[in-house]
C-alpha cells in the first residue's frame, strides 16, 4: 500500500482524514483536530489537556499531569498501556515509548492510508524506571529527533548510573552535600532509583519530587528518598544527597557551598561551567539508536521532529534512501 496520510504541522501535528482530525502533542491549546493525543506529561507535550477535543492518552500521563501542573483532565479517554481504540475508520494503538511513566507512541491504521507511527519522545532502550520501547513496524513514521544529529551518541547507561552513584557517593562519603539537579518528573525518579540501587544512599528530594515520585510508586516503581522540609535542609548542611529540580535553583541551600552536579541529555551538547559535574544522562535516544529504530521500523516515508530534526532528515535521505523531511527543528526539549 503507498502511504497516503495527509501530515501538517502548526504548532502540533495535525493528521487530516475525510471525516476526521488529529492532532498529535499540540503546543497550543488553539485549533487542533477532533481528537487530540498526547504522549507524556513533560510540559511541552501538555497543552493538549487545554484543548477543545476529545483528548486520548495513558491514565498516568493525566494523573501526573494533574500532580506536576494542578490541571484538570475533560473529556478524555484515558488508557492503560498497551491499549487499542477505534474511531471511526481509524484505529488507534497505545504502545510504550520508553521516556517516562506512562510515555506512549501512538500506532494510528487506516484501510485506505495504511500505517503510521509517532514516537513521540523516545527511549528505544529504556531506563532503570521505564521499559524499552516497542519497535513498531508502519508505512510512515514521525520520529523524535532531539538528539538526532549524526555526532552525537550517548555514553552506555550503566556507565552512566555507575558514574552519577560514584561521584555522589565519594561527596557524601568525604562530608560534603551532593546536589544533583534534574528535570522532576522521570529523571529524577532515575536518579533516586540509580542511588538507592547503586550505593544504597536514601537521597532527600524537592517536595515537587516527592510528588511525582509518589505516582511512580503507585505504578510500582519502589523509591526510597525523604522529603526536603526545613530539618533535613538543615542536615544536608553537613552531608548527604539532595536531589532538586533543575529550574528554579534552591538558593538555601546553595548558601552551604554543595558540590553540584547537572543531569540531562543536554550536556552532551551545551556546557554547564556553573555545576562541578555534567552527566549527560538522558530520557530520550540519541542518533545511532534512533537510526536502528528507523532502519527496523520499515517506514518508507519519515518525518523528523525536534532539535536536530534537520541534520536526521538529510542523513535518512542521503544514507538509507528513505524519503524524508523535518516538520520542525531547533525545539529545545527541556527534559534532556
Amino acid at each position: 500500500m503507498d502511504p497516503t496520510w495527509t501530515v501538517q504541522w502548526f504548532k502540533s501535528i495535525l493528521i487530516l482524514l475525510d471525516d476526521l482530525s488529529v492532532s498529535i502533542d499540540p503546543s497550543s491549546s488553539i485549533g487542533g483536530g477532533d481528537y487530540v493525543l498526547i504522549s507524556h506529561a513533560h510540559g511541552d507535550h501538555v497543552a493538549g489537556f487545554r484543548s477543545k477535543g476529545s483528548k486520548i492518552c495513558s491514565s498516568l500521563t493525566a494523573e501526573l499531569y494533574s500532580v506536576c501542573y494542578g490541571g484538570r483532565v475533560n473529556e478524555a479517554t484515558l488508557l492503560h498501556l498497551p491499549a487499542a481504540l477505534k474511531l471511526d475508520s481509524l484505529s488507534i494503538e497505545l504502545k510504550e515509548a520508553g521516556h517516562i511513566l506512562g510515555s506512549a507512541q501512538f500506532l494510528l491504521s487506516h484501510p485506505e492510508h495504511g500505517v503510521l507511527v509517532y514516537t513521540g519522545d523516545l527511549n528505544v532502550e529504556g531506563s532503570i524506571v521505564t521499559s524499552p520501547a516497542d519497535v513498531l513496524n508502519c508505512d510512515v513514521l514521525i520520529v523524535d529527533a532531539t538528539f538526532g544529529h549524526p555526532h552525537l551518541k550517548f555514553p552506555p547507561r550503566e556507565r552512566l548510573y555507575e558514574s552519577i552513584a560514584t561521584w555522589t557517593q565519594s561527596v557524601v562519603n568525604a562530608g560534603g552535600t551532593a546536589v544533583l539537579y534534574a528535570h522532576p518528573l522521570g529523571k529524577a525518579q532515575e536518579l533516586v532509583k540509580v542511588l538507592n540501587q547503586y550505593v544504597d544512599i536514601e537521597p532527600a528530594v524537592h517536595p515537587k519530587i516527592a510528588k511525582v515520585n509518589e505516582v511512580y510508586a503507585k505504578a510500582g516503581v519502589k523509591l526510597r528518598y525523604i522529603e526536603e522540609d526545613r530539618e533535613v535542609r538543615e542536615a544536608l548542611r553537613g552531608g548527604g544527597a539532595y536531589i532538586v529540580p533543575l529550574r528554579p535553583r534552591p538558593s538555601k541551600l546553595e548558601a552551604a557551598n554543595p558540590y553540584k552536579a547537572v543531569v540531562t541529555g543536554w550536556a552532551a551538547v551545551f556546557e554547564y561551567n556553573a555545576f562541578d559535574k555534567a552527566f549527560p544522562l538522558s530520557g530520550h535516544s540519541s542518533f545511532p539508536t534512533l537510526i536502528e529504530y528507523v532502519k527496523q521500523v520499515g517506514a518508507r516515508r519519515v518525518y523528523t521532529l525536534g532539535y536536530y530534526a534537520e541534520e536526521m532528515a538529510n542523513w535518512i535521505r542521503k544514507r538509507l534512501r528513505i524519503e524524508a523531511c523535518s516538520l520542525a527543528s531547533r525545539l529545545i526539549n527541556r527534559a534532556g
